[in-house]
């Protein structure tokens, strides 16, 4: 077998892919407890109604934590992250609600950041904030006026009471790239935000001075990056891969290049 057809077999099978988690900040697979199994210790804490359902109320076996949608309830990481102030950030989930017309639900947030000492900074996705349909809502803000985008919302649904992936990459240039069940939906364009800085970050809920927007539903396997992922990768999240099992690039291509000097050893 010639060196290229090696290269290529070994490409198609993964073989050659390191799984590293150099861009990884924290996977949480939610069996049972909001503890980060990235490595990176970013562990969190689950407050009021929050449940954990299995089999088909998980994804990819496990567990999946489930939201009661009341006052209180909500999960909060330990470390605050400030994730959304990062130059390029990723955020991936699983959520399974139902906030369509008819549903009695609106502005249920599954992800947020803001602060405890100021009401106003917000970075957060969730529902519609009317409940019009299953659409996901996206809602960013520094102050009133043009410091403010929102709502404005995906063009697929994703709240219809089935498990669905939602992944969105963004960053410091102020463009959000949405993505559902691995298809890319919209790009939202809040460069009119000026930055501010978050000391929480919640799941199911918006936390600030206190907590508001509860989920109704499950949220699974949720995992936070510190880059834009590629194609690939987010394919494999929606897939069903666990966040840990997805490789760092540099570290795959690292392990191609030694497989290469080793290939033209031998010939």
């Amino acid at each position: 077998m010639t060196s290229k057809s090696i290269l290529s077999s070994l490409l198609l099978s993964g073989a050659a892919l390191a799984t590293a988690n150099g861009s990884l900040i924290a996977y949480y697979p939610l069996d049972g407890d909001f503890l980060d199994a990235s490595g990176n210790a970013n562990n969190g804490t689950m407050f009021g109604g929050v449940t954990y359902g299995a089999g088909a109320d998980a994804i990819g076996g496990g567990q999946s934590a489930v939201f009661d949608g009341a006052a209180g309830t909500y999960g909060a990481v330990d470390t605050g992250l400030a994730l959304t102030g990062n130059t390029n950030f990723t955020v991936s989930m699983w959520v399974k609600g139902n906030a369509g017309a008819g549903s009695g639900r609106a502005d249920d947030r599954i992800f947020s950041e803001g602060q405890t000492s100021n009401n106003t900074p917000l970075f957060n996705v969730g529902t519609h904030n009317t409940g019009a349909n299953g659409t996901v809502d996206i809602y960013i803000r520094q102050g009133g006026g043009a410091a403010t985008f929102g709502h404005s919302y995906s063009t697929g649904t994703a709240f219809d009471d089935t498990w669905r992936h939602v992944l969105f990459s963004a960053g410091s240039d102020g463009i959000l790239d949405l993505y559902i069940d691995g298809t890319f939906d919209t790009t939202f364009n809040y460069s009119g935000v000026p930055a501010f800085g978050t000391d929480t970050t919640t799941i199911g809920g918006i936390l600030r001075a206190t907590d508001c927007c509860n989920f109704l539903g499950s949220i699974d396997d949720v995992s936070f990056w510190d880059q834009d992922l590629s194609a690939g990768e987010i394919s494999a999240l929606a897939s069903g891969a666990p966040a840990n099992a997805i490789p760092e690039p540099s570290s795959a291509l690292l392990s191609l290049a030694g497989l290469l000097i080793v290939i033209r050893r031998r010939r």
